[in-house]
């Protein structure tokens, strides 16, 4: 973020006042100054402002790289390079002093290490993953991709199931955002990026709620605690839980393996208290690395200080309450897994961080991370021959409205969620802290569905959201969901009366919401098609747009023009980033 925030400052002020043209601007730039920055990737997201103009975004970025790898590779020195970064992100940055030391010190090592052992690294590898929406060229990307098996001849469900009710119950909870620092009535609009942990208020409305705040804030611990009070007593028939990542906050400058291995501990012990006779299946978010989104792969030396080995043992220390042993050795590999529930029935676990692309490692080995990808064909193929059902679990959707997932991993995923449709009967997301549904279109005929992926929004108010928590109403001779419950409280209304619990409730189901019959792909095909009729006054956009962020005050507020109505059915089709970047 720092990085581009110098580059815009000096864009928007040169180009205004002397009218320099683009190429120029990059040229002085980089004459004046080599431009280091301490989080590449929160960085260069700012060169989303040069808009309209890709060609100079690509330029630019690949310029300011080289002047990174350069600066390095002449030799220094790893306290000369820490103290310029710091330097440059408390001169023009808002991140603050104590944010922009804590950056550098956390991720300095990553960025050093990649620099030193990736000798062939080039800026133009950094720029195509970071730069995606504009279409930065790689001419030597690794174009790979995971083959995929016949057919299995004459398959059919080989289980009769046997229960005593037709349906399951299944609840999710995502994106939590627990923060330890939390302090009701703190100054909730301050000067980092995130906000409610300290500091006193210019305004009375400016004070952080007791029970969350709407501004850039995380979530407290005893309104996590009320949450699962409440659904522990309101909810008695819930068969297992879907946990689908994202517990540390958004204070990334200041995490560590230490407060992130608490904050983990403590969320997934809660879980074990409020749910003691439950299976829990859980999930890494993007957030629980340390630095967060950083997922070094399998190649880096398992006991570097940069290696993210620790926090893939500690899942399956910490896992091991609720799976088999049988999970341990590939969530030690990769934080991925997968159980055979029941016969018939099996649950596919992925750590789709891998493919964010702020996971700085991408510019080091941009493959299939961990053979995850492989592995889940392998499963799925065996799952297809054995008759089984799938719901597949993963934090960072295939696509999304930031294009967050690098294009080639989002392309394969989409290819094995074709080819293995039949099988996979749901997905289930989290990451985006907004409620909506992807679907899957056959790739050769855009009116037939063949896939659908529910994202549970978020407990996290982050920013701007009531909380929430989710349960889906699921088939138990197909699996599939038929429909599902979204709760939540508003936070306005808590807020105003703290001594008293928030009053949690039913915001919709999707099936009467919608006016649906069922969840199955024709049904929800028939919705899609009916949302992008007249789309700018189309009264079923208007209520998506409104649930996705819970019907909450601010976004209530703030509507949704057309313009924002377009892109959010555009979104519900776009599956693939490179669909995603055109809406």
């Amino acid at each position: 973020m720092y990085l581009l925030k110098v580059l815009v400052l000096i864009l928007s002020t040169i180009e205004i006042c002397v009218g320099l043209k683009t190429e120029n601007l990059i040229q002085r730039t980089l004459t004046n100054s080599p431009l280091v920055a301490p989080h590449l990737i929160e960085a260069s997201r700012q060169l989303n402002q040069i808009k309209d103009d890709p060609d100079s975004a690509c330029m630019l970025c690949q310029q300011v790289i080289s002047g990174i790898i350069s600066l390095r590779r002449s030799n220094s020195t790893k306290d000369v390079m820490m103290d310029y970064l710091n330097q440059l992100c408390v001169l023009y940055t808002d991140w603050g002093e104590d944010g922009c030391k804590g950056r550098t010190d956390i991720e300095t090592d990553t960025i050093l290490f990649i620099i030193d052992n990736k000798k062939d690294l080039q800026p133009a590898r950094f720029c195509s993953i970071y730069f995606q929406s504009y279409n930065c060229e790689d001419p030597n990307a690794d174009n790979w991709s995971i083959p995929l098996p016949d057919y299995a001849a004459n398959v059919a469900s080989k289980y009769v199931y046997q229960n005593d009710t037709d349906s399951v119950q299944i609840l999710q909870i995502t994106d939590v955002h627990l923060d330890p620092l939390y302090s009701p009535g703190s100054n909730a609009k301050c000067s980092e990026p995130l906000c409610c942990d300290s500091g006193v208020p210019a305004n009375p409305e400016d004070a952080a709620g007791y029970w969350g705040d709407y501004k850039v804030c995380d979530m407290p611990w005893h309104t996590m605690e009320n949450m699962m009070e409440r659904i522990r007593e309101k909810h008695k028939h819930i068969d297992w839980i879907y946990f689908t990542g994202d517990i540390v906050s958004h204070r990334s400058w200041a995490t560590s393996v230490q407060s992130n291995t608490e904050s983990i501990k403590l969320m997934f012990t809660l879980l074990e208290k409020t749910f003691p006779n439950k299976t829990v299946f859980p999930i890494l978010g993007n957030h629980e690395a340390h630095p967060a989104d950083f997922y070094s792969p399998d190649t880096v030396d398992k006991t570097s200080n940069v290696s993210t080995q620790w926090l893939l043992d500690l899942a399956a220390d910490e896992w091991s309450r609720w799976l088999p042993n049988a999970t341990q050795s590939t969530i030690r590999k990769g934080g991925y897994y997968t159980v055979l529930v029941k016969p018939g029935f099996r649950i596919v676990a992925l750590n789709s961080n891998v493919c964010f692309i702020s996971n700085l490692w991408l510019i080091y080995e941009n493959l299939d991370t961990f053979g995850q990808l492989q592995w889940l064909v392998n499963v799925l193929s065996q799952a297809e021959k054995n008759g089984e059902k799938v719901h597949i679990l993963s934090h960072v959707p295939s696509s999304d409205d930031i294009n967050s997932c690098v294009k080639i991993w989002s392309k394969e995923f989409r290819k094995i969620v074709l080819r293995f449709s039949d099988t996979i009967v749901a997905q289930f997301n989290g990451h985006t802290h907004m409620d909506e549904f992807k679907l899957y279109f056959n790739a050769s005929d855009m009116t037939e569905v063949k896939n659908v992926a529910y994202n549970g929004a978020s407990f996290a108010t982050f920013v701007g959201s009531n909380p929430d928590y989710r349960i889906y109403e699921v088939d138990n001779n197909n699996m599939s969901v038929t429909d599902y419950s979204q709760y939540t409280f508003n936070l306005t209304q808590a807020n105003s009366n703290a001594k008293s619990y928030p009053e949690w409730y039913k915001l919709y189901s999707f099936k009467e919401t919608y006016g649906l019959p069922d969840l199955t792909h024709k049904s929800l095909e028939k919705l899609y098609w009916q949302m992008t009729m007249n789309n700018s006054d189309n009264a079923l956009v208007d209520t998506y747009f409104k649930l996705m962020y819970r019907n909450s005050d601010v976004y209530n507020k703030a509507g949704c023009d057309r313009k924002c109505k377009k892109k959010l059915v555009c979104l519900i089709a776009a599956v693939e980033t490179t669909e995603s970047v055109y809406c």
